[in-house]
This record gives C-alpha cells, sequence and structure tokens, in this order.
C-alpha cells in the first residue's frame, strides 16, 4: 500500500486491491482493509473465489483483472459491496433464527433488546414488536446488576444453563434453561444473547413421576412393603444356572448395607433385580425412590436429587430432594454413566461426607439411604472412556452383580416364554393358548438384542392378535414389524442318495437354493432384508441368485 493514502474506514463504491504474484497486498482503495480482513482477501484471492464477507458480515463481489503494477505483473481486485445482498443476508438470518425451536434474545451493551424470535414469544408469552427496542429491565424483573445480559457484557464470560422460572401473562408456568454469550468485534463486547429452551413438559412429568412415586409409597395396597416397589425375587424367571449364581449374589448382597452397582444391557432387568435387594433388605419397609439420569438435563437432575430452597435461582421455591425423600430407605440412579463428570464429582463428595445440601442453601444435611446404580454398559469401559469417573466407579462398585443379556443365557428364554404366555393369556381373556413349535424354535434361536423386555413385548403383541377361540400362536399372529425377524424356516427335501447325480457338489448347490428360496419367500422377496438375515451382503446374494437361477419381482 503506498503511504500517505488516507483509511476512510468504509468501503467505496467500487475499491481495488492489487496483489503481487505471491499474493501479498502492494496497493489498496482507502478503507479497503479496515473493512476487510487481508488474510480473507489473500484466501479469496488464491481460490478465486468470487465473494468475501467483510468485517460487518455483508458480502463483497469480487472480480478479477490481470495486469502491472510499478512494471510488474499483478493481481487487479475489484470490490463491489453488495448492500441489497447485505440486507438479503440479514433478512435471511432474521428468518432462520424465528425458525429455531429454541427461544433467542440479543441485546446491545446498553441492555436494548435489538432481536426477540418467535420461538421465545411463545415461552413467554410476550410480543417481539412489544419488547424490541425497551431495555432488559423495562420487560423482566431484573436490574442492571442481576441481569445475565449485562453481566456477560461487563466480564465477556458466558453464563451456560441458568434455570429460570416464572409466569406468563396468562398465568401458565414456565421453566427454562438459559445460555447467555458476549458477542465480541476485534476484541471488544458489542453485545449479547440468550439461547433458551422450554424444559417445563420435563419438569412436569418429573413432578408427576415423583408425585407417583410418593402416591405409591403411600397407598399401594397390593404391595405388602408399601415402600414404592413391585418386585421381589420371586418375580425373577430363570432356569439357568447362570441366573441362579447371579440371585444367589443378590441375595447376599441384600444382607449387607453397601452400595451395590447392576450392569447389564436395556432390558435385562436391573431394575427387578435392585427392588428384589431392596425387598430382602432390612430396609424393605422404607422407601424405594428410583431415577433414570439418562432421561435428564444434569442441571434439572441436581435440583431433583438434592432439593431446592427458595431464591436458589430464577423463580425456585423450596421443594424436596430424591436423597431426602429416600430417606432410610434405598436411592436407585439407573444408567449413572449418562451423568456429567461434574455431577459425579458432587456425587461423590455425598458419598464420602455422608451429607448433602439442597441448591442454595447453606445448611448440611445427612444421608440416611443406601444407594444403588446401574449401568447399560460395562462400567469399566465407561471409565476408559471418561464417562464415568474411576473413584466413583470403586464408591458404587463394592458389590457389583453383572446381568448378561438373554441370548447368553438360553435356557432362559423357554421358561420366560411360558411365564409371558402363561401371564398375557390371562390379561387377554385366552386362558391356556400354546406356542406353535416353528415359532418356538425360531424364538429360542433368536439373539434378542431388547433381552427379556423384547420377549415381553413380542409375545403380548402376538397374544392380542389372536382371534376368539384360537389357541395356537404361530408366525401369523406376530406383529408385521418384527415379522422378518423370525423366519419360519422349511424343511429342506432329502435328496434321493442312489441317484447317480447327486453328488456333493449337487447336494450342496441344491440346499443353497433351498435356502435362499426360502429365505426370500419369508420376507416377501425383499433381496436387502433376506439378505441381512443370511448374514451376506446384497450383492452377494443377487450372485448366488444369478448363478442358481432364483428369480424374485421384489427387489
Amino acid at each position: 500500500m503506498q503511504d500517505g493514502l488516507p483509511n476512510a474506514g468504509r468501503l467505496a463504491e467500487t475499491s481495488i486491491v492489487v496483489f503481487n504474484q505471491e499474493h501479498k497486498v502492494i496497493y489498496a482503495s482507502p478503507g479497503v482493509l479496515d473493512t476487510i480482513r487481508v488474510e480473507l482477501l489473500q484466501q479469496a484471492v488464491r481460490n478465486k473465489a468470487r465473494t468475501v464477507v467483510d468485517n460487518e458480515d455483508c458480502p463483497v463481489s469480487i472480480n478479477y483483472e490481470q495486469g502491472e503494477f510499478d512494471g510488474q505483473p499483478a493481481s487487479i481486485v475489484k470490490l463491489t459491496k453488495k448492500e441489497m445482498d447485505c440486507q438479503k443476508w440479514l433478512t435471511l438470518l432474521k428468518s432462520t433464527l424465528d425458525e429455531v425451536p429454541e427461544g433467542i434474545i440479543i441485546t446491545d451493551p446498553q441492555g436494548e433488546i435489538i432481536y426477540y424470535n418467535e420461538a421465545l414469544e411463545e415461552m413467554e408469552g410476550l410480543k417481539g414488536s412489544e419488547v424490541t427496542g425497551k431495555h432488559l429491565t423495562e420487560v423482566y424483573r431484573v436490574t442492571p446488576e442481576t441481569s445475565e445480559h449485562m453481566a456477560v457484557v461487563q466480564t465477556g464470560e458466558p453464563v451456560k444453563e441458568l434455570p429460570k422460572m416464572f409466569f406468563t401473562a396468562a398465568g401458565r408456568e414456565v421453566n427454562l434453561m438459559a445460555s447467555t454469550y458476549p458477542v465480541f468485534e476485534q476484541g471488544k463486547v458489542i453485545g449479547a444473547f440468550s439461547i433458551c429452551r422450554d424444559v417445563t413438559r420435563i419438569k412436569d412429568l418429573l413432578s408427576r413421576n415423583i408425585l407417583l412415586q410418593k402416591q405409591m409409597q403411600s397407598k399401594n395396597r397390593d404391595n405388602v412393603y408399601n415402600n414404592g416397589t413391585r418386585y421381589t425375587f420371586s418375580n425373577l424367571i430363570y432356569a439357568s444356572q447362570t441366573m441362579y449364581s447371579i440371585v444367589r449374589q443378590a441375595e447376599k448382597a441384600a444382607k449387607t448395607d453397601c452400595a451395590v452397582l447392576v450392569y447389564g444391557e436395556t432390558g435385562t432387568g436391573k431394575e427387578v433385580l435392585v427392588q428384589s435387594i431392596h425387598n430382602a433388605s432390612a430396609r424393605q419397609f422404607e422407601p424405594f425412590v428410583g431415577i433414570n439420569c439418562a432421561a435428564i438435563p444434569d442441571t434439572l437432575l441436581e435440583s431433583i436429587l438434592f432439593g431446592t430452597v427458595k431464591g436458589a435461582f430464577t423463580g425456585a421455591i423450596n421443594s424436596t430432594g430424591l436423597f431426602e425423600q429416600a430417606g432410610a430407605g434405598t436411592l436407585f440412579l439407573d444408567e449413572i454413566n449418562s451423568m456429567s463428570p461434574q455431577l459425579q464429582a458432587k456425587l461423590l463428595r455425598v458419598l464420602q461426607e455422608r451429607t448433602y445440601r439442597r441448591l442454595g442453601d447453606s445448611k448440611e444435611l445427612p444421608v440416611n439411604c443406601r444407594i444403588f446404580t446401574s449401568t447399560n454398559l460395562d462400567p469399566l469401559e465407561c471409565v476408559r472412556k471418561g464417562t464415568l469417573r474411576e473413584d466413583l466407579y470403586y464408591r458404587f462398585a463394592v458389590f457389583a452383580v453383572f446381568l448378561p443379556p438373554l441370548r447368553e443365557r438360553p435356557a432362559d428364554i423357554e421358561r420366560l416364554i411360558s411365564h409371558f404366555m402363561h401371564r398375557y393369556g390371562s390379561v387377554y381373556g385366552q386362558g391356556q393358548v400354546e406356542l406353535d413349535q416353528a415359532l418356538k424354535d425360531a424364538f429360542l434361536r433368536y439373539q434378542w438384542p431388547g433381552n427379556v423386555r423384547e420377549l415381553e413385548h413380542v409375545i403380548e403383541s402376538c397374544l392380542a392378535m389372536l382371534d376368539p377361540g384360537e389357541k395356537v400362536v404361530s408366525f401369523d399372529h406376530l406383529p408385521v414389524y418384527v415379522r422378518p425377524k423370525f423366519v419360519q424356516r422349511k424343511k429342506l427335501p432329502v435328496l434321493n442318495p442312489g441317484s447317480s447325480q447327486n453328488t456333493l457338489h449337487k447336494i450342496l448347490e441344491e440346499t443353497e437354493r433351498q435356502v435362499i428360496e426360502n429365505v426370500l419367500a419369508s420376507n416377501n422377496g425383499n433381496i436387502t432384508r433376506s439378505a441381512q438375515e443370511l448374514g451376506i451382503l446384497r450383492q452377494n446374494l443377487q450372485y448366488r441368485m444369478r448363478r442358481l437361477g432364483i428369480r424374485t419381482n421384489a427387489k
């Protein structure tokens, strides 16, 4: 750039930047380098881009010419600011932000609202046209000292996952989880924005769940323990030696008062086992309280576990946490490997000190309950991946019980089939119902990735499909969505060993043909599903079909 040229700080209608063969700037029109970063220009020229973005995020058109500058070969770049395109760019951004499901509010450094999207209108019951242009203190019950936006502008640090509770003008309770971030330009904060997630429905569901647990504890007349449980060791259905050893191990755990960790795949019956341990322990007449850590955001989970005091955060009220609800009973934390490391650290302190504090309170409360936990993955693998703290694992794994998947204990499948057939036969008024032998064989061969839960649901679906008077469940009663998983294999024809044509090659070829034809027929000719069932690639199956002369109308 030549000395003495003034910089106006704005891009003219058309400006010029000249680059040498090494893509270094040797001349620029006044103001260009104040509005567009040099490195962005250099990158655009190297890539022969047609557009570059200026410091205001508005597009600028680029046209190239080859020429000379001071007698040296040079690239002359003409820049034209697209004023109309800049307006379109802002319109596009506004339309995009109005469509996202999260609420978004943007303020300037003084706290004046300059943008308020449609999602936030729906959450808070306000109109963007009415709040835009107003100061935060005019719209919300905040002061410059308590406003997250003003704090973020002053500190330059974001405030993340802050819970808020308030009532709309229509009287509806709203619970939000808000994160507020500063906006920087050249190292200076020029505003702030918040992203808000409506967690009202989640909190309602959790409140109802807690209420139901309380009702179960106080009104469940069917349970002799009246403690919020449904299962004892008598509810465990098994025939395998593996499960026999596991139940004996669990019975020993019931006689102690140490922490218990149960791990196994989804659907193996972890909660059945932990409730059984509780009901065989000295705490059997105390409450059993369980919660799935994977289903709840961490910020909510912390308040649910420990409880809150009024004023802990915006809209917080006095609430009892699960530690307090469990009393001298048992607290079951399902899928604890889904809990964040930060909350795991707080939980570790609770286990070590045997005390906790409600959110926003300084008073220490004693922990009197026994704690059970579970993971749906190998806990040592969770430790290796960092989803479970090692020190927390050793605290919980004083007594560890592994529930193997159903596919590893086939002896239990037949016993479970009989149990569920009897149970749901009574539920659906079918009385004594039998399972077709071919379907039973298919059930015994199947891997059951959903374990006991999947087996139960499939059998219940079959019995619900029976017509009045039917007493045998067959492949025809399987739900459509699971029917391809259970293929009724036809008996292969027996070849005449006396025939001169029955060489080993011929027998293998005919057997292969029959297997492929049977699988295709059971899948209505669908090649993709048939290949998956046979455990081969789709292209491999098509090759074998061509070689054997097998045709199907489906694809």
